[in-house]
């Protein structure tokens, strides 16, 4: 009922004076006729909002302190009152409440008591016996309990109670609630020491009582205290969140879920072509067909096609010239790529594009498009020059020849890119080697239809001639003769790691190139004196520590050899891009087509300077 307050006129006064100060006031004769109106008393109330059920009505009145009364409760200037929710612990940290402005009504009904007569429902008839029925809401005659407390009746029988007496039942005002004390804080944790801990279990029956003769038997144990268990005294507080925080919890508008149940990304980008590893098979087709109601797919794809007709296997970079200025840019053949061709990402082949249908494992025709990875760095890392916009439109309006930025001369190299196709390799020496170039029996995961130690030196070399161009070193291929002499089989690997050993020419860098090339300043430890990685092979890799290798004794390459482990060259699976658009600051530790590679000449095999750069 909602809270009303009325004050009548003097006829009614003196009519409400003769009937009682909480009987009904009936309207006069030949008035309009209104609702009812009450007459409310003065008495001021207070409510509390205990987020509990009651079971226990003294225990509740103690979980609000450790006082007789509840006068704390009833003082309205009092803006928050403790609840202990274990009020029988004193580690039990309170809840406290906020007191808010109210106006309700609290109301007083009291209904007939049953006498346990009966007759038949709807009828008008005579009541039948008369046995006395115990309601538990109905106190003893002696007792000033009132009715419906702690939850002694049941709210069916209330409802049976109104329903059976309507118009029988007198309703009275109790007071009004002017505030509330209301909990919407957060209880704190609790952690029950007194059964746990000696030291609590003493502080509360010595201490807490206030008894001064307790107090003096209260002592400190000396000594360290043993584990297990240690009797350590927890915080007096486990959290300060004390407000529950709004998580707007909702549903993911990116997920959609199945008929059979599984959930999937509506928006997720859709995979349309294959990026397999060396081993995994071949596959026959994209995931998606391409839309060919698009023209301009049906136009790229055909080119493609052509392409593919023209060279079997490609790289992205040597594709993208290929197509010239049928393509806007490296996004639409990524695009359209997908439709026609999948990629390895790993092994000989790794980064290299194959039509579907096509696996070159099968086939040593396929070895001259076997792909070469190194981990290039920018020539010009680090450093920002400010040019104008003069400068910049003359460079822009230059005419740049980029279609042959796929092939290697051994004079110059492109950043656009970091892997090379055998055939696209042109320089001299290198051609010679892949051309003469005996062909395995079998074909190795890691060299492909080549020998490794021929696979070796030629990726060997080629890193040299890339880090002698960024630098500006000038090498003959009489500078690569003891690197020539090494043999071409692949080593036999018989018990721990085989080794196999490359000489490679000096090219004297100094600190500030080796910094320049690595992107980090050179290590404060000694200096290796060659190049060694070890050939992976699961069963033995973390077994067995590499032996020392004769580049290891005594070479003079010295630090030239170390920029070597900074270049890397890769054709393991990993996620590095043809684009270089890898990190330039990551260190490289390469491996040489499953076999360990070392870099390094002994001093007496120097030619030149014997002098260590």
């Amino acid at each position: 009922m909602e809270p009303s307050s009325v004050e009548a006129d003097a006829e009614q006064q003196s009519s409400a004076s003769e009937r009682g100060p909480n009987e009904l006031a009936s309207d006069e004769p030949g008035t309009r006729q209104s609702a009812p109106r009450y007459a409310i008393p003065a008495r001021k109330l207070a409510a509390v909002e205990i987020p509990a059920v009651v079971q226990d009505v003294d225990r509740a009145v103690r979980a609000f302190g450790r006082v007789a009364n509840l006068n704390h409760v009833l003082d309205p200037d009092n803006h928050s009152i403790p609840l202990f929710m274990n009020p029988d612990s004193p580690f039990c940290k309170p809840l406290m409440s906020h007191n808010a402005k109210s106006h309700n009504v609290v109301l007083k009904v009291t209904v007939p008591k049953r006498t346990g007569r009966k007759r038949k429902r709807g009828s008008e008839g005579p009541w039948q016996g008369d046995v006395d029925v115990v309601d538990l809401a109905d106190p003893p005659s002696s007792s000033e309990q009132v009715s419906s407390q702690a939850r002694l009746d049941d709210p069916k029988l209330l409802k049976r109670k109104l329903q059976e007496n309507v118009g029988n039942y007198e309703v009275e005002i109790a007071g009004i609630i002017e505030h509330s004390h209301r909990f919407r804080g957060l209880a704190d944790f609790y952690w029950d020491m007194s059964s746990r801990s000696d030291f609590a279990r003493r502080y509360i029956d010595q201490v807490l009582p206030g008894d001064v003769e307790k107090m003096k038997e209260f002592k400190f144990k000396p000594g360290v205290d043993q584990g297990p268990n240690v009797d350590v005294i927890p915080p007096p507080v486990f959290t300060h969140m004390s407000m529950p925080f709004n998580y707007f919890y909702s549903q993911n508008p990116y997920v959609r879920t199945t008929e059979d149940g599984n959930a999937f990304n509506a928006y997720a980008a859709q995979q349309i072509g294959y990026f397999i590893a060396a081993e995994d098979p071949t596959p026959q087709g994209p995931q998606v067909p391409p839309d060919m109601t698009d023209p301009r797919t049906v136009e790229v794809i055909a080119e493609l096609e052509v392409a593919f007709e023209e060279r079997p296997l490609w790289t992205r970079r040597a594709l993208m010239n290929r197509l010239g200025g049928k393509l806007r840019n490296w996004n639409e053949l990524k695009k359209y790529l997908n439709y026609v061709a999948y990629q390895f990402k790993g092994g000989p082949w790794r980064d290299g594009v194959v039509p579907y249908g096509l696996d070159p494992r099968t086939d040593p025709k396929y070895r001259i498009y076997q792909t070469l990875m190194f981990k290039l760095l920018s020539k010009h890392r680090g450093t920002r020059h400010f040019q104008s916009w003069h400068s910049l439109r003359a460079n822009q309006a230059g005419d740049v020849d980029t279609s042959q930025t796929h092939l290697f001369d051994g004079e110059t190299y492109h950043t656009d890119g970091k892997v090379w196709q055998v055939c696209d390799i042109t320089d001299p020496l290198l051609r010679k080697l892949l051309d003469n170039a005996a062909v395995r029996p079998t074909r190795d995961s890691n060299s492909g239809w080549y020998h490794g130690g021929m696979w070796a030196k030629v990726k060997a070399i080629m890193k040299t001639k890339l880090v002698a161009i960024q630098f500006k070193r000038h090498l003959t291929d009489r500078d690569f003769a003891l690197t020539l002499r090494a043999g071409d089989e692949t080593p036999v690997r018989s018990g721990g790691p085989s080794t196999y050993v490359v000489p490679l020419p000096n090219l004297y860098l100094t600190d500030k190139e080796i910094t320049q090339l690595r992107g980090r300043l050179p290590s404060k430890k000694a200096k290796h004196k060659g190049y060694s990685v070890r050939f992976r092979e699961p069963a033995r890799d973390e077994d067995h520590t590499e032996e020392p290798s004769i580049a290891d004794e005594g070479t003079a390459a010295g630090n030239d050899n170390d920029w070597l482990q900074e270049m890397g060259s890769d054709n393991e699976e990993g996620s590095g891009s043809e684009d270089g658009s890898e990190s330039e600051n990551e260190s490289v530790a390469e491996d040489y087509s499953g076999f360990p590679i070392q870099h390094g000449m002994d001093e007496d095999e120097m030619t030149g300077s014997d002098k260590d750069d």
